[in-house]
């Protein structure tokens, strides 16, 4: 069987919570479909600010009539093993501490994209 995995890259949090939201449910649903499915999420520039507890939590946006809450996305993504590395370059900028990281969360370096793509890791992206 064909190994199935994908790599988000979400430079952006309040900025483009439109975005935000929906790459975090489009990885949900994966998951929901196929729970092999391998998902690494790369956080860079804003959006390593994902990555700092509690911080999604005040992040809510209106979707097809529901509120979405990141924080309640983020709070799901260990139990679908979704893999969230931070940028730590872009940690100081955004005042992100190792400390404050969510649970499952690892600090690499920029080189990692690479690394994860070398190891066939497909990259999603979606313009908005």
């Amino acid at each position: 069987m064909e190994s199935k995995k994908f790599l988000f890259v979400l430079s952006h949090a309040k900025s483009n919570l439109k975005e935000v939201i929906v790459m975090l449910k489009i990885i949900s649903n994966m998951k929901a479909f196929d729970d092999e499915a391998e998902i690494a999420v790369f956080l860079v520039g804003e959006g390593v600010e994902l990555a700092k507890k509690g911080v999604g939590k005040s992040m809510t946006m209106e979707l097809e009539g529901n509120q979405v809450n990141v924080g309640e996305l983020l709070d799901m993504m260990p139990e679908f093993n979704v893999k969230f590395y931070v940028c730590h370059a872009f940690m100081p900028l955004h005042n992100v501490l190792k400390e404050d990281l969510i649970e499952g969360a690892e600090m690499k370096g920029s080189s990692y994209l690479g690394e994860l793509l070398l190891a066939g890791y497909v990259p999603f992206n979606m313009a908005m």
